[in-house]
Protein backbone atom coordinates (compact mmCIF):
# COMPACT_ATOMS: atom_id res chain seq x y z
CA UNK A 1 0.00 0.00 0.00
CA UNK A 2 1.47 3.37 -1.06
CA UNK A 3 2.49 6.36 1.88
CA UNK A 4 -0.73 8.16 1.98
CA UNK A 5 -0.13 12.33 0.99
CA UNK A 6 -0.41 14.78 4.30
CA UNK A 7 -3.65 16.65 3.92
CA UNK A 8 -3.66 20.35 2.73
CA UNK A 9 -3.40 22.52 5.54
CA UNK A 10 -6.54 24.49 6.41
CA UNK A 11 -5.09 28.45 5.87
CA UNK A 12 -3.05 29.06 3.23
CA UNK A 13 -1.74 31.91 4.58
CA UNK A 14 1.98 32.33 6.73
CA UNK A 15 3.54 34.12 9.00
CA UNK A 16 6.62 32.65 9.75
CA UNK A 17 8.34 29.25 11.62
CA UNK A 18 7.17 30.77 14.75
CA UNK A 19 3.64 30.77 13.95
CA UNK A 20 3.49 27.87 11.85
CA UNK A 21 4.67 25.69 15.00
CA UNK A 22 2.08 27.38 17.38
CA UNK A 23 -0.50 26.16 14.76
CA UNK A 24 1.05 22.82 14.47
CA UNK A 25 1.63 22.47 17.82
CA UNK A 26 -1.24 19.84 18.54
CA UNK A 27 -0.02 17.53 16.14
CA UNK A 28 1.93 13.75 16.87
CA UNK A 29 3.88 12.04 14.85
CA UNK A 30 4.04 8.31 16.26
CA UNK A 31 7.50 6.55 15.43
CA UNK A 32 8.46 3.43 14.12
CA UNK A 33 4.77 1.25 14.67
CA UNK A 34 4.25 -1.95 13.83
CA UNK A 35 0.71 -2.72 11.87
CA UNK A 36 -1.29 -5.66 12.08
CA UNK A 37 0.18 -6.37 8.03
CA UNK A 38 3.84 -6.53 9.54
CA UNK A 39 4.91 -3.29 8.08
CA UNK A 40 6.56 -0.61 10.02
CA UNK A 41 5.47 2.42 9.74
CA UNK A 42 5.39 6.73 11.25
CA UNK A 43 1.75 7.88 11.61
CA UNK A 44 1.40 11.72 11.77
CA UNK A 45 -1.49 12.88 13.46
CA UNK A 46 -3.13 16.25 13.67
CA UNK A 47 -6.17 18.15 14.63
CA UNK A 48 -7.57 14.93 15.97
CA UNK A 49 -6.81 13.32 12.27
CA UNK A 50 -4.47 10.62 10.59
CA UNK A 51 -2.91 12.72 8.56
CA UNK A 52 -0.66 10.69 6.60
CA UNK A 53 0.89 6.83 7.38
CA UNK A 54 4.71 6.28 5.93
CA UNK A 55 7.50 4.10 6.03
CA UNK A 56 9.71 4.46 9.27
CA UNK A 57 11.74 7.03 9.59
CA UNK A 58 9.70 8.61 6.18
CA UNK A 59 7.69 11.20 8.18
CA UNK A 60 10.10 12.95 9.99
CA UNK A 61 11.04 16.12 7.96
CA UNK A 62 11.83 19.26 8.65
CA UNK A 63 9.70 22.98 8.83
CA UNK A 64 6.22 23.37 10.33
CA UNK A 65 5.51 19.11 10.48
CA UNK A 66 8.82 19.29 13.02
CA UNK A 67 7.33 21.14 15.42
CA UNK A 68 5.18 18.33 16.77
CA UNK A 69 5.53 16.11 19.41
CA UNK A 70 7.01 12.87 18.85
CA UNK A 71 6.53 9.31 20.52
CA UNK A 72 8.65 6.17 20.14
CA UNK A 73 6.66 3.29 19.38
CA UNK A 74 9.41 0.58 18.22
CA UNK A 75 8.34 -2.46 19.44
CA UNK A 76 4.51 -1.50 19.63
CA UNK A 77 1.75 -2.73 17.59
CA UNK A 78 -0.28 -0.16 16.67
CA UNK A 79 -4.32 -0.86 16.63
CA UNK A 80 -7.57 1.31 15.74
CA UNK A 81 -9.17 2.00 19.28
CA UNK A 82 -11.38 -0.80 20.68
CA UNK A 83 -15.32 -0.84 21.21
CA UNK A 84 -17.27 -2.34 23.57
CA UNK A 85 -20.34 -3.14 22.13
CA UNK A 86 -22.29 -4.58 24.83
CA UNK A 87 -22.25 -2.60 28.51
CA UNK A 88 -24.63 -2.21 31.32
CA UNK A 89 -23.85 1.27 32.78
CA UNK A 90 -26.82 1.71 34.93
CA UNK A 91 -25.35 -1.68 37.10
CA UNK A 92 -21.95 -1.52 36.78
CA UNK A 93 -19.49 -1.80 39.34
CA UNK A 94 -22.20 -3.28 41.28
CA UNK A 95 -21.00 -6.58 41.75
CA UNK A 96 -19.68 -6.35 44.81
CA UNK A 97 -23.01 -3.98 46.53
CA UNK A 98 -24.61 -5.13 49.08
CA UNK A 99 -28.50 -5.44 48.63
CA UNK A 100 -30.17 -4.06 45.43
CA UNK A 101 -28.65 -1.83 43.65
CA UNK A 102 -29.16 1.16 43.89
CA UNK A 103 -31.58 3.24 41.67
CA UNK A 104 -31.06 6.93 42.73
CA UNK A 105 -29.56 8.99 39.46
CA UNK A 106 -26.45 10.20 41.24
CA UNK A 107 -25.57 6.64 41.62
CA UNK A 108 -26.33 5.27 38.37
CA UNK A 109 -24.33 8.34 36.77
CA UNK A 110 -21.30 7.72 38.59
CA UNK A 111 -21.12 4.04 37.85
CA UNK A 112 -22.08 5.20 34.19
CA UNK A 113 -19.42 7.10 33.96
CA UNK A 114 -16.32 5.51 36.14
CA UNK A 115 -17.27 2.35 34.24
CA UNK A 116 -16.79 4.26 30.78
CA UNK A 117 -12.93 5.72 32.05
CA UNK A 118 -12.45 2.47 33.32
CA UNK A 119 -13.04 1.26 29.51
CA UNK A 120 -10.82 4.08 28.19
CA UNK A 121 -8.13 3.66 30.79
CA UNK A 122 -8.09 0.15 28.29
CA UNK A 123 -8.04 1.78 25.38
CA UNK A 124 -11.97 2.10 24.26
CA UNK A 125 -12.96 4.74 22.81
CA UNK A 126 -16.91 3.83 21.96
CA UNK A 127 -18.86 2.19 23.85
CA UNK A 128 -22.74 0.80 23.64
CA UNK A 129 -24.78 1.24 27.05
CA UNK A 130 -27.79 -1.19 27.46
CA UNK A 131 -30.24 0.21 29.87
CA UNK A 132 -33.71 -0.99 31.39
CA UNK A 133 -36.59 1.21 30.99
CA UNK A 134 -39.60 1.19 32.67
CA UNK A 135 -40.85 -0.94 35.71
CA UNK A 136 -39.66 0.65 39.05
CA UNK A 137 -36.73 2.63 37.51
CA UNK A 138 -39.60 4.35 34.78
CA UNK A 139 -36.72 6.47 32.57
CA UNK A 140 -34.54 7.40 35.82
CA UNK A 141 -31.39 5.26 34.90
CA UNK A 142 -31.76 6.16 31.50
CA UNK A 143 -31.47 9.75 31.95
CA UNK A 144 -28.85 9.59 34.08
CA UNK A 145 -26.85 7.30 31.67
CA UNK A 146 -27.36 10.24 28.90
CA UNK A 147 -26.40 13.01 31.14
CA UNK A 148 -22.99 10.92 31.82
CA UNK A 149 -22.73 10.82 28.51
CA UNK A 150 -22.66 14.55 28.44
CA UNK A 151 -20.16 14.67 30.80
CA UNK A 152 -17.97 12.26 28.93
CA UNK A 153 -17.96 13.79 25.79
CA UNK A 154 -14.68 14.45 24.03
CA UNK A 155 -13.30 11.83 26.09
CA UNK A 156 -15.34 8.86 24.80
CA UNK A 157 -18.73 7.95 23.05
CA UNK A 158 -21.08 6.62 25.13
CA UNK A 159 -24.03 5.07 23.16
CA UNK A 160 -27.80 5.01 25.15
CA UNK A 161 -29.72 1.66 24.20
CA UNK A 162 -33.19 1.59 25.59
CA UNK A 163 -34.35 -1.91 26.76
CA UNK A 164 -38.23 -2.40 27.25
CA UNK A 165 -39.54 -5.04 29.19
CA UNK A 166 -43.15 -5.72 28.20
CA UNK A 167 -44.15 -4.11 25.16
CA UNK A 168 -47.41 -6.18 24.06
CA UNK A 169 -51.05 -6.24 25.16
CA UNK A 170 -52.64 -4.08 28.15
CA UNK A 171 -49.62 -4.39 30.37
CA UNK A 172 -46.92 -3.28 27.54
CA UNK A 173 -48.69 -0.10 26.73
CA UNK A 174 -46.95 1.54 29.25
CA UNK A 175 -43.88 0.22 28.27
CA UNK A 176 -44.34 0.82 24.55
CA UNK A 177 -45.23 4.64 25.46
CA UNK A 178 -42.08 4.35 28.02
CA UNK A 179 -40.48 3.55 24.87
CA UNK A 180 -41.33 6.31 22.75
CA UNK A 181 -40.23 8.44 25.38
CA UNK A 182 -36.77 7.13 26.18
CA UNK A 183 -36.07 7.89 22.14
CA UNK A 184 -37.12 11.58 22.44
CA UNK A 185 -34.75 11.65 25.47
CA UNK A 186 -31.77 10.55 23.42
CA UNK A 187 -31.11 6.90 23.59
CA UNK A 188 -29.72 6.24 20.18
CA UNK A 189 -31.09 2.36 20.13
CA UNK A 190 -34.02 -0.12 20.74
CA UNK A 191 -32.59 -3.04 22.22
CA UNK A 192 -35.30 -5.76 24.12
CA UNK A 193 -35.51 -9.14 25.30
CA UNK A 194 -38.65 -10.60 23.44
CA UNK A 195 -38.40 -14.07 25.86
CA UNK A 196 -39.80 -11.35 28.87
CA UNK A 197 -42.70 -10.78 26.76
CA UNK A 198 -45.51 -13.03 26.29
CA UNK A 199 -45.47 -12.12 22.60
CA UNK A 200 -42.22 -12.34 21.48
CA UNK A 201 -43.28 -12.01 18.22
CA UNK A 202 -45.09 -9.10 18.45
CA UNK A 203 -42.32 -8.16 21.12
CA UNK A 204 -40.15 -7.72 17.79
CA UNK A 205 -42.11 -6.08 15.47
CA UNK A 206 -43.19 -3.17 18.24
CA UNK A 207 -39.29 -2.61 18.84
CA UNK A 208 -38.67 -2.13 15.01
CA UNK A 209 -42.08 -0.51 14.73
CA UNK A 210 -40.27 2.13 16.93
CA UNK A 211 -36.85 2.30 15.95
Amino acid sequence: MPDSQPQPPHSSSSSGAASSCRSEGAGLLLCGARLTDGRTVDVRLGGGRIEAVGTAGSLAGSGTHACGARVDLSGYLLLPAPAEPHAHGDTALSADAEGPVSPDPQDVQRRATEATLLQLGHGATALRAHVRVGDVQGLGALAAVLQARRSLRGLAELTAVAMPRVLTGVAGAEGLAMLRDALKMGASVVGGCPDLDPDPTGYSEAVLEVA
